[in-house]
């Protein structure tokens, strides 16, 4: 603990000597809802915004309604935040969970404009992974920034994942993120191939498959709240106003649609070379069977007695290839312990003829 104090010290005098001067708060925007692996996911997110060496404020979407659940694990959380209801609820199909989330997400800058606070917009989705290195690099960011995103999608069993050889050989990197020239210009974006995985992925939540990001996730930008605001102080004209944005009831797919000129976008993380967060969908199976929130009630039944070891008996058969590796190991042990017991050599003592040099 003390050397872990001495180092969270050195830190600190990093950053005040070398880090950001004034640093502009996060502004964590997390859409969630109630289910078997809320309560797991919202813990490990939190864990890391706690971590981070800035003002922040969490402001969690809660699908369906705010939960007494959730309340209380935000309650407890140590953290500054804000806890606002959507009212539709989240559909089982992931395409209709993509779009609600997107829909969440747009109701979470809403309030951010109403209540016009002050800060760096970063979608903080609640299974992914972040880097604290990604709250350092958003502080950065003038307006809209993009940094890359590593796509962990190989989840589901190995049947699920049987791809071609030449599939393999085409595997792009499992990375969204902008593209630059030589100078450092935003050119384009590289987007996560779905193509090998046709076929082979999950449409509905709980679905023992793959599941895929859908064009460009929110999770690889991050924004200025000033260009949501209806005035600000040098917000250029080629961001939109948000009462434009959606309300015709289209989708909303990334937040590129908050701009008339995309190519404005700032690529943050060395010019998206750096992977500062992962995205990653894993929901427990339809199948699962979790206490209700994970209140043990009533009390564990004993499957194994205190006394005996915690592991149960196994019936199943080893092959017979197994059982022919374990024999050898068992022999070899054997051979080795019987070394071992051997007398050894005796010693020379004072007074035994045999002890005693020539």
């Amino acid at each position: 603990m003390r050397a872990h104090r001495i180092m969270e010290r050195v830190q600190e005098e990093q950053r005040r000597w070398y880090g950001v001067k004034e640093p502009r708060q996060v502004l964590a925007v997390t859409p969630t809802y109630s289910r078997a692996f809320q309560a797991l996911h919202l813990t490990g997110l939190l864990h890391s915004l706690r971590n981070v060496p800035y003002p922040l404020t969490w402001i969690v979407v809660e699908a369906g309604g705010t939960t007494n659940a959730t309340a209380s694990m935000l309650a407890r959380s140590g953290l500054t935040f804000v806890h606002i209801p959507f009212p539709d609820r989240m559909p089982h199909d992931w395409a209709d969970r993509h779009a609600t989330e997107n829909r969440m997400r747009l109701h979470a800058l809403r309030v951010i404009r109403e209540r016009k606070m002050d800060g760096v917009v970063v979608f903080t989705d609640d299974s992914n992974v972040h880097s604290m290195e990604l709250f350092d690099e958003v502080q950065k960011v003038q307006w809209m920034g993009a940094v890359s995103v590593g796509i962990l999608a190989h989840t589901g069993t190995a049947d699920q994942l049987r791809l071609s050889e030449e599939d393999k050989q085409n595997m792009p990197l499992p990375v969204q993120g902008p593209a630059c020239n030589s100078s450092g210009h935003l050119i384009g974006w590289h987007t996560f191939n779905s193509l090998p995985f046709s076929g082979k992925t999950a449409t509905v939540v709980g679905e023992a498959a793959p599941v895929l990001p859908r064009g460009l996730e929110w999770a690889g930008f991050v924004l200025n709240s000033r260009m949501l605001w209806k005035e600000a102080d040098g917000k250029p004209d080629w961001v939109k106003d948000l009462d434009a944005v959606g309300e015709n009831g289209e989708e909303i797919e990334n937040p590129l649609t908050l701009l008339n000129d995309p190519s404005s976008v700032e690529p943050l993380g060395n010019c998206g070379k750096k992977v500062l967060l992962w995205w990653l969908r894993v929901e427990a199976r339809a199948d699962s069977k979790f206490p209700e929130g994970w209140v043990i009630e009533p009390p564990l039944e004993v499957v194994v007695p205190a006394k005996r070891t915690p592991w149960p008996e196994t019936t199943t058969e080893l092959p017979a290839e197994l059982l022919d590796d374990k024999q050898e190991q068992e022999d070899r042990r054997l051979s080795r312990a019987n070394k071992s017991s051997r007398p050894r050599g005796t010693t020379k003592r004072k007074g035994d003829p045999q002890g005693q040099d020539n």
